[in-house]
C-alpha cells in the first residue's frame, strides 16, 4: 500500500471558503478536514493506493461551478505540499511564487525574486565575508546568511552523536550593515559569538520565516554526526595529523607543470580495499586509512591497493565522491555501498570512511593522513565534486536556510531538473557561486587537496567555472580542473553552459572526452551497445582526430582541456562491455582487446584517465543465476552500479595474478606517457608540429602514427584488423613496447599496439 502524505494551501480573494465545497478525486473516499490559517485554507490528507501514483485531483465547487486543480505528488514517499489560488490556473509547489500571484490577496510581487530576478536579491543581500563556525580555546562563532529569515537560533547538542539531547539553545544577531561591497554588507547574516569552546558537541540553526520553522544543517559544516543530520564542532587541535603538510607551487613537487602528462586513476575508496582479496587489514576496508595502509597483497603475495598503485606508475588518484553523502542502512545498522553522488555535506568528509564515525574529527585526521601518503608516493589527489544537486531539497541545508533561492525554480515553484535527480543547484546566483568557490578552497586548503573533477559540470554556469579556475590559480596554477561537459537540460542559455562546445570560454578546464572513448572502444549508453576500433569499428578517422589531441572534435584552446578515457564508473567496465560483445571470444582474446584500448588511450595528446582495475580486467559482472548463469539483473547492476552492493563494486586483487603481462605492458605505456613528452604536448602547434598520421583510412583496421620531436622519435601501430601487420624497414625500428604475441619478425599482430624507436 502507497500513503502519500499531501498538505494543500487554498486561497480565495473573497475569502468565501465555507460557500465553498471541496473534494478530491482518488481511489478512496477519505475525507477531506478543512482548516483556516494565514494563507486562506488548508487540507491535510494521505492519498492511499495499492498501485504507485503519479497525480491526483483537488476541486473545488462554488455556485454550481467546479474546477479542477492536477496535483504531481513529490519523490515517495515526501510530503506533497501545494498552493492553490482561486482564479489561477497554476499550481503551486513553493509558497513563495503563490504569494506573488496577483490572485493573492496580499500579493508580494517581488516574493519570488530570489529564484527568478536573482541579479536584483543578490544586489541587496548578497554578501562574501566568511560564513560558517569558528572555534578556538576560548571561543566559539557562528555565522549563516538568511536574509529572508525573522529569526535564528543555534540548537547545541550534548555531544556529536545521532540521537544527543540539547545542552543550550542561543538567540544570534542580526546584522545591521547595509554596504554596496557585499565584503562588509551585513544584512543578510546572522551571527553569535559564544564565550567558550564548543568543540565536540553538535548544531542545528533554527529558523523562523512569516508562516513556518526549518531546524538545519549549517552549510559551511565542516563535519557531522556519524549519519550527517547534525553539524558537529571541531577544533583546530582535533584536525591535526603529525606529519600532515599543506604545501603549493614549488614545493609541492607531485603537481605537474605539464596537465598533459597526468595519468588520472579514478578510484572509490570502498572499491579498493573492501574485498579481503586486498590484504588490507580488516578494521580498514573501506576506509581511507585503508587506502594508504601499505605492505599489503593478495593470496599469492603480490602487491594490492596502495602499494600496487605506486608501482602502476600513474601519477593522480581520482576519489569518488568523499564528502558526506546521504546513507541508507542494512539490517545490522552498517552503510550500504553508493558511489556517493547524493550529496548531503559538502565540506565533511563523509563519516562511514572513517575509521571512527562517533569522532567527528576522525574523517578529517583520517582523510588527511591518506593524502599525505599518497604525496609522499609522489601521486596527487584529486576529488570528484558534486555540487550540481542535493540528495534532498527537503533536508539539505539550503532550501531550509533560504528558501527557493539556492536551486533553479520553475515558475511555478517546482524544481529544475537538468541532472534528472530531482532538482539543480543555482551556481549563477552569488552566493551559491560562492559557496561553490569557497568549499573548494577549504578542501585544497585544509586538505592540499590536488585537483577537482566537477559531476555534470555542465549543469554550472561558465562564469562560476571561471571564477573557480581563478581562485585556484591564486593558490597554485597547477591545481588540475576538469569535469563531465555534457550538454545537459537546464534553464541556462547555451551560452552560459560549461559544456564540451563551450570550451573555448573554460581556459585550463579540462572535458570528459565521449568522442575519443566511443571510437576507440564502443560504448554503452542507456543499455544500447556500439562497437569502437579495438572490435573492428571504422572509426579510425575519429581516433586519428583523438591522436592529434581532438582539437577537431571539440571547441578546445590547448590538449590540456582533453581528458581521454575508454573507462570510467559509469557505465561498463571496459572488460564487460568487450566481453558483451564478444561473448563467444576467449579471455585471452579480451584481454588483448582491454590492453590496446587502454594502451591507445594512453598514447593520445592531452590527458589520460583510466579506472581502478581497468589495466587488469576488472569486472562487475557478477552472476546471480542458476548454475552460475548472468541475469538480466546482474547485467544492469554492472551497467550502473552506484548502489550495488560490495560483492559487485570491490576490486578481485588475485585477477592481477593471472593478468601480469597485461599489467607490466600498460605500466610501461604509463611510464611513456610521464616520462616523455612525445605524448604530451601543451599546445597544438606543438603537436601539429610533431605529430604526423600517416595512415587512418576508415574500415583499414590499422593506424600508423609518427612522432619525431627533438631526441624523441617514435612510430606506433594501432591494429585491429583480426590480422596480423607487417612493418617494413625494421632496420630503422627498434621495438619499444607492445603486446604483440607474435614471434615472427617485423609482424605484429592482430589487436595490439606497438610504439617503436625510429633509429634515423
Amino acid at each position: 500500500m502507497y500513503n502519500y502524505p499531501v498538505l494543500i494551501h487554498y486561497h480565495r480573494k473573497d475569502e468565501a471558503y465555507e460557500a465553498c465545497s471541496f473534494s478530491k478525486k482518488t481511489v478512496d473516499s477519505v475525507e477531506l478536514i478543512k482548516e483556516e490559517e494565514y494563507f486562506g485554507a488548508k487540507f491535510s490528507l494521505t492519498q492511499s493506493s495499492e498501485v504507485a501514483l503519479e497525480t491526483m485531483t483537488f476541486s473545488v465547487e462554488k455556485d454550481g461551478v467546479s474546477k479542477e486543480y492536477p496535483i504531481r505528488f513529490n519523490y515517495y514517499p515526501l510530503l506533497t505540499e501545494v498552493w492553490i489560488l482561486d482564479g489561477d490556473d497554476t499550481v503551486y509547489y513553493s509558497e513563495n511564487p503563490a504569494i506573488a500571484s496577483p490572485h493573492y490577496k496580499d500579493q508580494n510581487p517581488f516574493a519570488f525574486d530570489k529564484a527568478i530576478n536573482s541579479a536584483s536579491f543578490d544586489h541587496h543581500w548578497g554578501y562574501q565575508g566568511e560564513l560558517g563556525c569558528q572555534v578556538s580555546e576560548n571561543e566559539t562563532s557562528f555565522s549563516l546568511w538568511a536574509p529572508t529569515a525573522t529569526a535564528v537560533q543555534v540548537v547545541v547538542y550534548e555531544s556529536a552523536s545521532n540521537d544527543a539531547p540539547i545542552l543550550k539553545t542561543f538567540e544570534m544577531e542580526r546584522g545591521n550593515s547595509y554596504s554596496y561591497s557585499h565584503k562588509y554588507n551585513t544584512i543578510g547574516v546572522w551571527s553569535l559569538s559564544v564565550p567558550e569552546s564548543l568543540a565536540g558537541r553538535a548544531y542545528h540553526y533554527q529558523i523562523d520565516f512569516p508562516h513556518h520553522q526549518s531546524l538545519t544543517r549549517d552549510p559551511y559544516t565542516i563535519a557531522t554526526s556519524p549519519d550527517g543530520k547534525r553539524s558537529a564542532i571541531v577544533s583546530n587541535q582535533d584536525r591535526q595529523v603529525e606529519g600532515f603538510e599543506v604545501k603549493h607551487g614549488t614545493e609541492a613537487t607531485w603537481r605537474l607543470e605539464n596537465p598533459c602528462q597526468a595519468v588520472v586513476y579514478e578510484m572509490h575508496i570502498r572499491d579498493l580495499t573492501k574485498s579481503e582479496t586486498s590484504g588490507v587489514a580488516p578494521e580498514l576496508r573501506g576506509t581511507f586509512l585503508g587506502a594508504a595502509q601499505t605492505g599489503t597483497v593478495n593470496q599469492y603475495g603480490q602487491l594490492t591497493a596502495f602499494d600496487y598503485i605506486k608501482e602502476l606508475g600513474v601519477n593522480y588518484v581520482q576519489l569518488q565522491p568523499i564528502a558526506d553523502r546521504h546513507k541508507e542502512y542494512d539490517a545490522d545498522g552498517n552503510v550500504t555501498y553508493n558511489w556517493g553522488y547524493d550529496p548531503q555535506n559538502y565540506n565533511a568528509p563523509e563519516t562511514s570512511m572513517s575509521t571512527n564515525p562517533n569522532d567527528p574529527g576522525q574523517a578529517i585526521r583520517d582523510l588527511k593522513a591518506m593524502v599525505q601518503a599518497y604525496h609522499d608516493a609522489g601521486i596527487g589527489v584529486i576529488m570528484d565534486v558534486v555540487y550540481n544537486h542535493t540528495f534532498s531539497t527537503v533536508d539539505a541545508p539550503f532550501q531550509t536556510t533560504v528558501p527557493d533561492y539556492y536551486y533553479r525554480m520553475n515558475h511555478d515553484g517546482t524544481y529544475q531538473n537538468g541532472t534528472g535527480v530531482g532538482n539543480e543547484t543555482a551556481s549563477e546566483h552569488e552566493m551559491f557561486r560562492k559557496y561553490m568557490i569557497d568549499s573548494l578552497l577549504y578542501w585544497v586548503k585544509e586538505f592540499n587537496i590536488d585537483g577537482f573533477r566537477f559531476d555534470l559540470m555542465g549543469i554550472h554556469d561558465v562564469k562560476t567555472m571561471q571564477m573557480i579556475r581563478w581562485a585556484m590559480d591564486e593558490v597554485d596554477p597547477k591545481i588540475i580542473l576538469y569535469g563531465e561537459g555534457w550538454d545537459m537540460g537546464t534553464g541556462l542559455a547555451p551560452y552560459d553552459k560549461s559544456k564540451k562546445d563551450n570550451a573555448y570560454q573554460l581556459p585550463n578546464i579540462g572535458f570528459f572526452n565521449d568522442n575519443q572513448r566511443d571510437a576507440v572502444k564502443g560504448c554503452e549508453v542507456y543499455g544500447s551497445i556500439k562497437s569502437g576500433f579495438v572490435s573492428g569499428a571504422g572509426t579510425e578517422p575519429i581516433v586519428a582526430k583523438a591522436i592529434l589531441g581532438s582539437r577537431e572534435l571539440g571547441s578546445y584552446l590547448s590538449p590540456n582541456q582533453v581528458l581521454n578515457y575508454v573507462e570510467a564508473h559509469d557505465n561498463y567496465n571496459l572488460h564487460d562491455l568487450l566481453k558483451t560483445l564478444h561473448p563467444m571470444e576467449s579471455d585471452k582474446c579480451i584481454m588483448k582487446k582491454v590492453e590496446t584500448a587502454t594502451a591507445m588511450n594512453l598514447l593520445m595528446q592531452g590527458m589520460a584517465f583510466m579506472e581502478l582495475g581497468q589495466e587488469f580486467g576488472r569486472t562487475k559482472l557478477v552472476a546471480t543465476g542458476e548454475n552460475g548463469e548472468l541475469t538480466h539483473a546482474d547485467r544492469e547492476r554492472a551497467m550502473n552500479s552506484y548502489n550495488a552492493p560490495d560483492s559487485v563494486n570491490q576490486v578481485n586483487w588475485n585477477l592481477i595474478n593471472e593478468r601480469q603481462d597485461s599489467i607490466e605492458f600498460v605500466r610501461q605505456i604509463i611510464r611513456l606517457k610521464t616520462q616523455t613528452s612525445a605524448f604530451s604536448y601543451p599546445t597544438y602547434e606543438e603537436v601539429y608540429r610533431h605529430v604526423f598520421v600517416h595512415t587512418a583510412i576508415e574500415n583499414s583496421g590499422w593506424i600508423v602514427y609518427e612522432i619525431h620531436g627533438g631526441e624523441e622519435h617514435f612510430l606506433v601501430v594501432f591494429n585491429a584488423k583480426g590480422a596480423s601487420y607487417y612493418y617494413e624497414n625494421a632496420g630503422n625500428l627498434e621495438m619499444l613496447v607492445t603486446n604483440s604475441r607474435s614471434n615472427q619478425e617485423n609482424v605484429i599482430d592482430d589487436v595490439s599496439v606497438a610504439v617503436m624507436n625510429v633509429l634515423s
